[in-house]
């Protein structure tokens, strides 16, 4: 009898502690959870170049976005944007940090597939800016519609030139889905304009200083060349250069895509004759704010696409308030 009630005075111990374990565990768990959900998410900007000024301004729409949602950022970018192999093993090193989502400008539409889809794999959602994929396998993408801005600005050339003359391209890359998309929107643009001849194209990957010279080469080579467009701000700047540099200025029509300090200086004094002007900030907010939209439970309401406007600033209306203010996405305290 005593043995039988000290045993089951042992199992209620062993029961409450049992319990007492449980509730224990129970609380460690909830406040793991708790800690967790109290992490701020992180989302890893990874664009094709850290030179470039664009690309810049867009982490500043990225940041500012975050802020609002309370989340973290961080940026990693190669040097330059022929290094693909580096922004993919920067995507490949974000998997594997875990951050909680990815804004990508991707430089090759099919070799930064395969860790895209290992992101979204590990339910880390991808963001595409300024350049998409193909096929789209990110969540969303979001830019420019580039064929009809660079038709803009060709249709454009072609009407100062009084549609004569020979027009050459200095494109930044032929890999992205961008510089493929602008290099098709000028060229046929310009097909509607049978005065108008092609003299070739030439690739600046983004640096100023081959702009200048493969510019300065087609220029010497063929001086019926009347109008060049340089397809990004790091071209558009080094053709400026060269026919500044060639006393050109009176006979180049010189127009580009995106603007720099420099550029607008350029736009000023009429060296470049016009320039598309992008978003680059609203395009690293609409970015975040559809990451946002995937983090909490409404990816279903992201588009697949989602275009942004742009704006043609040209010699002559720089200084209208529509151009100040797009020229203000890429120059923060820009005043005319």
């Amino acid at each position: 009898m005593y043995h039988r009630k000290q045993s089951r005075r042992a199992s209620r111990r062993l029961a409450l502690s049992a319990s007492a374990a449980l509730t224990i565990a129970g609380t460690a768990l909830l406040s793991t959870a708790a800690v967790a959900a109290d992490t701020p998410k992180t989302i890893e900007f990874i664009p094709s170049s850290n030179a470039t000024p664009y690309f810049l301004q867009e982490y500043e729409g990225v940041k500012k976005a975050a802020a609002k949602y309370g989340y973290r950022t961080i940026f990693q970018a190669p040097s330059v944007s022929v290094h693909v192999s580096k922004q993919i093993g920067m995507v490949y090193t974000a998997v594997t940090r875990h951050v909680d989502g990815i804004i990508l400008v991707p430089y090759s539409p099919t070799a930064l597939l395969p860790p895209v889809k290992k992101a979204m794999a590990a339910n880390i959602p991808v963001i595409a800016t300024d350049s998409t994929l193909t096929p789209m396998k990110a969540v969303s993408f979001t830019g420019v519609p580039n064929e009809k801005a660079a038709a803009a600005v060709a249709r454009f050339a072609a009407n100062a030139v009084h549609g004569k003359g020979e027009y050459a391209i200095i494109d930044y890359n032929l890999s992205t889905t961008s510089g493929r998309a602008r290099k098709k929107g000028f060229k046929e643009e310009m097909a509607k304009h049978p005065g108008m001849k092609f003299a070739g194209i030439q690739i600046s990957h983004s640096l100023p200083e081959k702009a200048m010279k493969e510019a300065t080469t087609m220029l010497e080579r063929n001086p019926n060349i009347n109008v060049i467009f340089g397809a990004n701000d790091r071209s558009a700047l080094g053709v400026a250069q060269a026919v500044k540099r060639m006393h050109l200025e009176n006979k180049v029509t010189v127009v580009g895509f995106d603007a720099d300090l420099g550029e607008i200086d350029y736009i000023k004094s009429g060296v470049i004759k016009a320039s598309v002007l992008q978003s680059p900030i609203t395009m690293g907010e609409t970015a975040v704010d559809m990451l946002h939209q995937v983090f909490t439970g409404k990816k279903a309401d992201v588009p697949k696409y989602k275009p942004l406007p742009y704006h043609l600033v040209t010699s002559k209306n720089y200084s209208s308030p529509e151009s100040v203010k797009a020229i203000q996405q890429y120059i923060k305290d820009y005043k005319n």
